[in-house]
């Protein structure tokens, strides 16, 4: 039996139109789950669902074969970062990062074990308040709070996307260090920070839609729409489909590079999105070079593949 299984979930936003439609996701014990996409895209809202914080339209979550609408917050015992805004910027480092420890009546000398180990990895020190903290300070205060005790599931929001690269790296590495052997859900708009995790799978968000399910290799090998070929790497070129003979090209600043032929005809001439392989270091957008046009490429209006 499957940790959690989520199948087939709808959910709307109040007052709008948006929401996430038919998220379909398993996940084992000790596995790694990537939630991507960008911002706006649904990532906590569906971390939110995942912990029972926000209530679905439509299918079912199951936790261990339970329905988490059935199940108390303690009886799940997830761990969800939560986002720093809410932090009282009085509050002491160490109280932060301890709070879930002293919960659970832990011994006082693991509690200050295990903040010495946080204060030296991180450089925090326990006894300043949050708001005199550095961003990455918060950053790494939240992950240490967050698997300060042992969950059934760790759903971890993209705590480090407004941190510089070098920043996020310092989290990042930090984060890594925390889920040997845990089950962990991880939302982020980072493609390159999340490929650094080797997750058990990968679920692509994009206008609303959760793509289904799929290991890093096969979004690498056949992404199934714009984001996912982000995820995966490529470089993405706005040029015209053309046609010469019985062959379609990518006409990408004034160079022509081969590429499959479409379904039908009715984007010869169009504006279309291909997505570009290249071996080595990339590129700027503009000097494709000697790269390869995959051969597939998308509708640019509506972000899905048009042909494989």
């Amino acid at each position: 039996m499957a940790l959690l299984e989520v199948s087939k979930v709808d959910f709307q936003y109040y007052g709008s139109s948006f929401g996430l439609q038919d998220v379909n996701l398993s996940l084992n014990e000790g596995d790694r789950l990537i939630i991507y996409g960008r911002e706006n895209s649904g990532k906590t809202t569906l971390l939110r669902m995942l912990c029972g914080l926000e209530e679905y339209c439509r299918g079912s979550i199951l936790l261990d074969g339970a329905d988490i609408k059935e199940l108390s917050q303690k009886d799940m015992n997830i761990g969800f970062s939560f986002d720093s805004r809410i932090l009282d910027g009085k509050a002491l480092a160490g109280d932060v990062i301890s709070y879930p420890m002293k919960l659970r009546n832990a011994n006082s000398d693991d509690i200050v074990a295990y903040l010495k180990r946080v204060s030296d990895r991180c450089n925090i020190p326990m006894q300043l308040q949050i708001r005199n903290l550095s961003d990455v300070q918060v950053a790494a205060v939240i992950i240490a709070r967050l698997f300060a005790v042992d969950r059934r599931l760790y759903l971890v929001d993209d705590v480090w996307k407004d941190l510089s690269e070098d920043e996020k790296s310092m989290v990042f590495d930090f984060l890594k260090e925390n889920i040997a052997d845990k089950s962990v859900i991880i939302a982020t708009d980072d493609s390159a920070m999340s490929r650094q995790i080797f997750a058990d799978g990968i679920v692509v968000l994009s206008n609303g839609e959760a793509l289904p399910m799929m290991s890093e290799e096969d979004i690498v090998s056949r992404p199934l729409n714009m984001q996912s070929a982000i995820f995966a790497g490529y470089e993405l070129h706005i040029g015209l489909l053309s046609k010469t003979g019985d062959r379609y090209f990518a006409d990408i600043c004034g160079n022509e590079y081969l590429v499959s032929a479409p379904i039908g005809e009715v984007y010869v001439g169009k504006r279309v999105c291909f997505a570009v392989k290249r071996e080595g270091e990339s590129c700027e957008a503009e000097e494709v070079g000697d790269a390869k046009v995959m051969t597939f490429y998308y509708d640019v209006d509506n972000e899905r593949i048009i042909s494989k």
